[in-house]
């Protein structure tokens, strides 16, 4: 018996639909990739952000979970000083990932270099309640 997915259909409907599966209805539905390695002590999160600023990301921990939020705002303009056409947008990517394990909130670390965030969460040997801000260096 050879069953099928049910939601295949909506999939290739936003695939193939005149916004290609990334603008629906007005809205952005953009997402980021993300490589998560799990080491002897630590857990690496590589995500893939560019063009976003420092200052424009947000990286939270709680016991086993990471959620990564970046937002922006972006302006295009043609032509000189009468507008011919004039974009704006607002973009906005949240990200959360499962780990396979509690970390140890403060000593969570992340780098932003060419795009790439880069979160070291150490492993906690037991888990904690309380959530972390990561400052991104």
């Amino acid at each position: 018996m050879n069953r099928t997915n049910p939601f295949d259909e909506i999939e290739q409907f936003f695939g193939r639909g005149p916004f290609g599966g990334d603008r629906a209805w007005g809205r952005d539905l953009r997402t980021t990739d993300i490589d998560v390695a799990e080491y002897d002590d630590e857990f690496v999160v590589m995500a893939d952000l560019p063009g976003y600023d420092r200052e424009d990301i947000d990286v939270r921990a709680a016991k086993d979970r990471l959620t990564i939020t970046a937002e922006r705002d972006t302006e295009h303009e043609d032509a000189d000083q009468r507008y011919l056409r004039r974009e704006r947008r607002h973009e906005s990517i949240t990200r959360s990932v499962d780990l396979p394990g509690a970390i140890v909130d403060d000593d969570a670390s992340a780098t932003y270099h060419h795009g790439v965030l880069t979160v070291t969460l150490p492993k906690a040997a037991d888990e904690t309640d309380d959530g972390h801000r990561i400052d991104i260096a």
